[in-house]
């Protein structure tokens, strides 16, 4: 590392951390998150600013529905219209006299939100499920234990057959919430780096940078950075998220949980994955002609750090399948499916070696094209730089 990269990286850092979009990402984005959150455990609460009337009228044709809290019967649909036009009632239940037989429901309502016709809906099954067991002569205690059952207690045991502590599985799980965080933490990285790239590149200030300083020296200047920019902008995200949990019910849960393997093992994966999408993303982006382009291109690597995400649903019915196990080789998935699936199942040692392995190979061999690479697209301009131009340029001595 020479000091006109620490240059490079110092003035890519300072100029990053300074623009608006930065600040409102690195602040503003898990405030909005938190403040969705509250909200919804506010109206959850019963306490927000719904309807106020949330009383359901039903017209009773099958001749089976008792009296329940909440519920009005009203002898025809005309009536229980009026009533629920004049907002006496928030909804009208239909129940055919065929109900039994076919199950149909209709229900009519005023209220056109998704959210309040949702929550009408789930009314009405309630209500409708205790009627039916109550027609089935049912008792009320074994009605309520079929509606609500209890919930199971669930105990993780570990290889040993050994329960697990809290913390233990907290150990676990932290892990794959901090991959969670680095894969954003890598793309929101790699997009300043491409950003950067390519506003350079339009304004051919990367034409002058070239003139006083080595491809590998602006290179790795950019990179070092841009990683600053990360690293700065996950401590910001990490200590929001301490001072939640502190205040949380959870902060018992929490204390003395120490740091394991698994999340030494994620601080490699992300710097081994940052690096390698870093170095990725601005060779890709100088080869672009164009910011907006630059974007599309790009938007190739960072689909595959947002793979866990898409197939979370495979990852967890089956973290050992041949495809999960050739992902934990590929190095563009391997930083986020080998911690995910770290998390879920134990991983031979052997696969996690050949997969950092294949990361570290990778790296060396594309930081021994990256340089050349970059060179010819910040010096290239109005054009888009084809496969076989790239490839003749990097056989040149």
């Amino acid at each position: 590392m020479t000091a006109k990269s620490l240059v490079v990286a110092k003035f890519e850092f300072v100029k990053t951390v300074r623009r608006k979009g930065f600040i409102l990402g690195t602040i503003g984005l898990p405030l909005l998150m938190l403040f969705v959150i509250g909200l919804s455990l506010y109206t959850g609460a019963g306490i927000g600013t719904g309807a106020t009337n949330q009383t359901t009228g039903y017209v009773d044709a099958a001749g089976f529905i008792q009296a329940t809290p909440g519920f009005v019967q009203y002898p025809d649909i005309a009536a229980g219209k009026a009533a629920l036009v004049k907002g006496n009632i928030h909804s009208l239940l239909i129940v055919p006299p065929d109900y039994i037989q076919t199950g149909t429901l209709t229900i009519y309502t005023m209220d056109n939100s998704l959210i309040g016709s949702a929550g009408s809906s789930q009314s009405v099954q309630e209500f409708m499920t205790t009627n039916l067991l109550r027609h089935e002569n049912v008792s009320d205690q074994a009605a309520q234990k079929i509606l609500s059952p209890v919930s199971p207690t669930v105990i993780v045991l570990d290889e040993a057959g050994n329960p697990k502590g809290d913390r233990e599985i907290l150990g676990f799980i932290l892990p794959f919430a901090l991959t969670m965080v680095l894969a954003i933490g890598i793309l929101t990285s790699s997009g300043y780096l491409m950003q950067g790239i390519g506003e350079e590149k339009e304004s051919r200030r990367g034409e002058f940078l070239l003139s006083h300083c080595s491809a590998e020296e602006l290179l790795a200047g950019k990179i070092l950075g841009y990683a600053g920019v990360s690293l700065l902008q996950i401590t910001v995200w990490v200590a929001i998220g301490l001072v939640v949990i502190a205040a949380s019910p959870f902060a018992e849960v929490f204390s003395g949980l120490q740091v394991t393997w698994l999340v030494c093992l994620a601080v490699i994966y992300f710097i081994l994955g940052y690096f390698l999408f870093s170095v990725s993303i601005a060779c890709a982006a100088s080869l672009a002609p164009s910011v907006r382009e630059s974007q599309q291109v790009s938007a190739v690597f960072s689909m595959f750090a947002i793979f866990p995400l898409i197939f979370l649903q495979f990852l967890l019915q089956d973290p050992n399948s041949l495809l999960m196990q050739v992902l934990t080789y590929f190095p563009y998935t391997a930083p986020f499916v080998a911690m995910v699936r770290l998390t879920l199942v134990t991983v031979p040692p052997y696969q996690i070696i050949v997969s950092i392995a294949i990361l570290v190979i990778s790296i060396v061999i594309l930081t021994r094209l990256a340089a050349r690479i970059f060179r010819m697209g910040m010096l290239t301009y109005g054009k888009r730089v084809s496969l076989r131009e790239v490839w003749g340029f990097l056989k040149e001595k």
